[in-house]
């Protein structure tokens, strides 16, 4: 995790991510490593909710601390910069200028790969 962000408490659903000073609009937020998951794997709802699209056969749970605490929003305020699909991992990035506080949010219901911006 950098030191820009932290998770805590959210307003919007269970814990979030939050700015821990003003972010520029293209700062690395997270680098989080993933493991596959088969899409066909019936996980505990806890673990689902983890999920990202990968492949065609594959989605991913993000390992790292942060990843998994994007809450959504129509309107995002990060992305997903980048999918290494040979070392698994996931990078985010802000998508705007973020001030001090407030939560940050990734778009990940349908179409995904749609926002994801490589």
């Amino acid at each position: 995790m950098t030191n820009l962000v932290e998770v805590k408490h959210s307003p919007v659903h269970g814990k979030g991510v939050f700015a821990t000073r003003n972010i520029a609009k293209g700062e690395l937020l997270a680098k989080c490593d993933m493991a596959l998951v088969h899409v066909n794997e019936n996980l505990p709802e806890v673990l689902a909710t983890l999920q990202f699209p990968w492949t065609e056969e594959y989605d991913a749970i993000c390992m790292s601390d942060v990843g998994s605490f994007f809450n959504h929003s129509s309107n995002p305020t990060a992305e997903v910069a980048t999918r290494d699909f040979v070392n698994l991992i996931q990078t985010f990035v802000a998508k705007t200028s973020i001030e001090k506080g407030t939560e940050i949010t990734i778009y990940y219901n349908d179409a995904f790969d749609a926002f994801v911006k490589s």
